[in-house]
Parts: C-alpha cells; structure tokens; sequence
C-alpha cells in the first residue's frame, strides 16, 4: 500500500469487467430457451446481468414459468456457458494490465464473481491468469448472492482488509448494489448496460483506457471512510 492512500484491496467482478462473457451468456440463454420454443428477450440481460447462477435461473423460470427445477435449469446452463467459454472467451482489453498495474503496486487483488466455481476456473485457467489474484471466490461460495453484499463483505474479510479500504470494478447494478451495501467504492466499466444504469457507482467510465492505478488512488482518497 503506498503512503498516503486509503486503498488496500481492488475487487474485481470476473463477467464483463475481466472477461468479455455477457456476449456468451446472452448467447448460452437464447439457446437455453430455443430449445423450449422459447424467444429470447433483451430485457432479460440487465435483469440478469450479476446475480448468481440460482438467482438467474430462478429469475429465468419465473419470467417465463419452465416447469424444471433451478438445479435441472442450472446444470443445463452451466454445460452451454462452459463451451462458449472453452471456445470463445477472451480478456476485456486493458483489464489484465490494470490488475498486473495494482499488483506491482503491493495493493491485494480479488476476483469476486457471481459464476459458479467451475466456470471461473474455467476462465482463469483459459486466460492463465490464476495467479494474479490474492483471492477469488464465486457465487456459489456465499448464502446469498450479488445484490446482496454477502460476496463483498466475504472477500474482504478473508484478505483482512476493512470493506471502506476496498475498492470494486463493476459492470453490472447487481453488482453496484452489492458493494455498495458492502460499504466500499465502486468503479463502473459500461461494457455491458448503459451508463445511466450504473449511476450508484462512484465513477463510470467506458473502457480500461480510461483507468489506471492513480485514476484507482483518487477514487479512494475521495471516498468517505466510516470508523
């Protein structure tokens, strides 16, 4: 941690902010629902964009009424997701720099995602970029998932660092809503809804271009601390 600054860990989401997967996700849920004779509706993605894998399931069987189970639905899911992902998925430009970037800064790094384990192994393993994380953790790790701030809280707790000291990169409200209930400062990438969507955030930029360690310790040194 440099002198002077209130930032000891950054906290990424894993979809949309370090891999470029709500492409594949939409894609995995349109055949999900193709195979029932069902139609795809585009306002299903910012429903859906940052819960877990039950809460986005659950939400997919109330939206439409699918009589099969959230694990039946999950499981068939999470088979489509993972053969995009071993044959599609690639980095968000400029986001393994900026963790790379914070790393060398001695500030922790975690990678905090409402993916099920399996899939973020996935992604790490086919980026080769496991270690570049302190810490990650899953969806499927936690009682309650992303809005709830359970995820946060829990990653937090387990680098020993106090939520007000972290700071997160979001891409989704979901996700917003979850660190914010955490208590910590939020950086929003509009990659994957509109800006207007992602206006708790403390900033929102469009793109990795945009950001870099020290845009990182502005955001905290302005942030409020709560003792």
């Amino acid at each position: 941690m440099r002198q002077g600054t209130k930032l000891e860990a950054v906290l990424f989401d894993m979809d949309g902010v370090i891999v470029d997967s709500e492409p594949l996700w939409s894609e995995a849920e349109k055949q999900l629902l193709a195979r029932r004779n069902l139609r795809y509706s585009p306002s299903l993605k910012s429903a859906m964009m940052g819960r877990d894998a039950r809460g986005a399931v659950g939400y997919l069987i109330e939206h439409y009424g699918l009589a099969e189970s959230v694990g039946e639905l999950m499981a068939e899911r999470n088979q489509l997701i993972a053969e995009f992902f071993k044959e599609h998925l690639k980095a968000i430009p400029g986001a393994l720099k900026l963790v790379r970037s914070v790393m060398a800064a001695g500030i922790m790094t975690g990678l905090v995602s409402s993916s099920p384990k399996p899939l973020v192994e996935l992604a790490l393993e086919k980026l080769s970029v496991t270690m570049l994380f302190d810490l990650v953790l899953s969806g499927d790790q936690v009682v309650r998932g992303k809005p709830a701030p359970d995820i946060y809280i829990t990653a937090a707790e387990n680098l020993g660092v106090k939520p007000e000291y972290c700071l997160v990169i979001e891409d989704a409200p979901h996700g917003l809503a979850a660190a914010k209930g955490a208590g910590m400062c939020c950086l929003a990438i509009s990659t994957s809804v509109s800006v207007e969507e992602l206006a708790m955030a403390d900033k929102v930029v469009s793109g990795f271009e945009e950001v870099d360690l020290q845009l990182l310790l502005d955001l905290m040194q302005v942030s409020p601390i709560t003792d």
